[in-house]
């Protein structure tokens, strides 16, 4: 049967929900399974995948899922021929600069891009990743260890968001403080939120081998984009009744280097849980204090900051990410190892100070459901 939509993106393993080689994925099966609730027909043309033993097509719900391409040089035009042959009255592309495949894959955008408007249906793309090209500079290239010159890389990112803007009806990016830089201006849609079953806190702690301590969250991969460095040196600084925890496996794009890099930053005080297996997500985000999120430059939707709201954690943000997503400075973590240190031991000590970062938790999460 046609599809009403059919999503281009990487879906999480069957059973699972926060799976897959990127956030993308789970915030995929949020946006299909939410679309079928609406009486839509909806397909996920998805990637392959590599490590696990499952068919190339099962229903999740009254979701279809069909594996159909590997990711790789060829990924988006071998997902644009079988999302054709569908036929569907909407195609939505997924974006994200490396999602499908790293570097060697952004080739294959042009072509991929030419055959669903041949297809003549209509094409919707999400862009879970934005950047202003004129903003690219050899730091930003070192943040997000781009091994290319930034004056190379500026043209290209500009190269890339135009195509999409121009082959696309509808562009869409989850924060409002993006939708400028994407040409031809978009239309904004804020990352969802899941309305999760919550965990017992106490039960929680016990699971994860938590005592009574003050407990600070970083969730999800561990990439250098995150200001990952800066929980990592306050780590190091702050006193024993604070615990720092690390929940997330090494990023697709880095090795484990990155990890023992902040091993090391933090003088082997912070905890590392690797891969956090799909039960235990709702276990670290109960079991937290504070969920910590000191990007220094966002780009995107954080989809551990959906988690984080989805669960009623206290979110403490940096001020590039509180102005991006229009939350208070009462809530805005310091930007330096040593106060940001301090300011966890302050929490630690005094909790009650954390009721207003809760209040806004609730706040945001309102403005953001998936309905």
């Amino acid at each position: 049967m046609r599809p009403d939509v059919a999503l281009i993106a990487p879906y999480p393993p069957a059973g699972e929900r926060h799976g897959g080689h990127s956030g993308v994925a789970s915030y995929t099966a949020n946006l299909a399974q939410a679309l079928a609730d609406e009486g839509a027909r909806v397909t996920v043309v998805a990637p392959r995948l590599a490590d696990a033993d499952e068919p190339d097509e099962f229903s999740d719900g009254d979701v279809r899922i069909v594996r159909r391409y590997d990711l790789g040089a060829r990924s988006l035009i071998d997902a644009s021929r079988a999302t054709a042959e569908l036929a569907p009255a909407v195609t939505h592309l997924q974006w994200e600069l490396f999602l499908f495949g790293g570097p060697r894959s952004i080739p294959s955008l042009a072509p991929a891009l030419a055959n669903l408007r041949r297809a003549g249906n209509g094409l919707v793309t999400t862009m879970h990743q934005v950047l202003d090209p004129r903003t690219i500079d050899r730091d930003t290239t070192a943040l997000h260890r781009i091994g290319a010159p930034a004056p190379i890389a500026r043209a290209g990112l500009s190269v890339v968001q135009r195509a999409i803007a121009g082959a696309s009806d509808v562009t869409v990016v989850h924060e409002r403080a993006f939708a400028d830089i994407v040409p031809g201006g978009s239309t904004t849609i804020p990352h969802g939120v899941e309305t999760p079953v919550r965990r017992d806190r106490r039960i929680a702690r016990t699971r994860l081998g938590l005592d009574d301590g003050f407990t600070a969250l970083c969730f999800g991969f561990l990439a250098p984009y995150k200001g990952l460095e800066l929980v990592a040196d306050a780590a190091a600084l702050a006193g024993d009744r604070v615990t720092v925890v690390f929940a997330g496996g090494a990023h697709p794009r880095l090795a484990d280097d990155y990890r023992h890099e902040l091993d090391e930053r933090s003088a082997g005080r912070a905890r590392f849980t690797g891969w956090v297996p799909d039960d235990h997500v709702a276990d670290w985000f109960a079991a937290a204090d504070v969920a910590l999120f000191p990007y220094p430059k966002p780009f995107s939707a954080s989809g551990a900051l959906a988690l984080a709201l989805a669960h009623h954690t206290p979110i403490l943000v940096s001020p590039p990410l509180a102005r991006c997503i229009g939350a208070p400075n009462t809530i805005t973590t310091p930007m330096r190892p040593g106060p940001l240190a301090a300011e966890l031991d302050r929490l630690a000590l005094h909790r009650g100070a954390l009721d207003i970062h809760a209040a806004w938790t609730v706040a945001m999460r309102s403005e953001r459901e998936w309905p």
